[in-house]
């Protein structure tokens, strides 16, 4: 379930980064990220294709004691692209009930504010995207509606006795063009939010500050896109950290 994909650097006290499969279930889109100078780790979960009744907070769980069979204590970061993001932050708030481990920070990848009421068009058969992420096949389409049918069912986590964590969200440039799929304009419904949907829709700010990176959503971890999407991550990564030491200091 856990792999890790890149080690820090020797002599490097960077914390460990914890990034979170997406709609697909599968991680082979963070193989594209370039070094971002800390230990990455990158979660998949193959019930995506087998369990549509699983909710997003049964799969956090699962995730969160995965990833406390790795760190025991300390302070992580956490993250992930689409559904990545969203179970990012499910999973920090499990982490925000755990005295040993502290989360420092969130980091989500163009994972708009999750309001499908409207999405009625896609169908299991039809293809996602010309220029999606590869492979894009069928068990994508059908991941994707399963993703939509979980977060129907999903309420963001709130904080109340405790800070939310750092949170970013990193916002693709342009949108998403398919003239044979109008639907797939679902992902782009709040494009022009800075925080994509977030802060206009929770009912409390979720997200902190945004960051723009090249390309739309189904294709930021292309060639012609990855630089963006790496730099800006390793950036932001290094900000939050200092921002918690700040924090510790006061």
């Amino acid at each position: 379930m856990i792999r890790q994909i890149q080690k820090r650097p020797l002599g490097s006290v960077a914390i460990p980064l914890f990034l979170f499969h997406d709609a697909s279930g599968t991680i082979s889109s963070y193989y594209a990220l370039g070094p971002m100078g800390r230990d990455v780790y990158a979660i998949a979960d193959s019930r995506m294709e087998s369990d549509p009744y699983e909710s997003l907070q049964e799969m956090s769980r699962r995730h969160y004691a995965a990833i406390k069979s790795l760190v025991s204590e300390g302070r992580i970061l956490v993250g992930g692209w689409s559904l990545g993001g969203m179970i990012a932050l499910q999973v920090a708030w499990i982490f925000a009930r755990d005295p040993k481990v502290k989360v420092d920070g969130i980091i989500m990848v163009d994972s708009p504010f999750p309001d499908y009421r409207h999405v009625v068009c896609l169908a299991p058969d039809s293809p996602v995207s010309e220029d999606g992420p590869i492979p894009a096949t069928n068990k994508l389409e059908i991941s994707i509606l399963r993703s939509v049918n979980m977060l129907h069912n999903w309420r963001p986590p709130v904080w109340r006795r405790e800070r939310q964590p750092y949170t970013v969200m990193l916002c693709a440039t342009e949108r998403v063009i398919s003239e044979d799929q109008p639907a797939l304009s679902f992902i782009d419904q709040f494009r022009d939010s800075p925080t994509l949907g977030w802060d206009e829709r929770a009912g409390s700010v979720v997200v902190d500050k945004s960051y723009p990176i090249q390309g739309h959503h189904f294709n930021i971890f292309e060639p012609r896109n990855i630089a963006s999407v790496t730099e800006t991550m390793a950036t932001v990564g290094a900000d939050i950290e200092l921002l918690a030491c700040q924090d510790d200091d006061e």
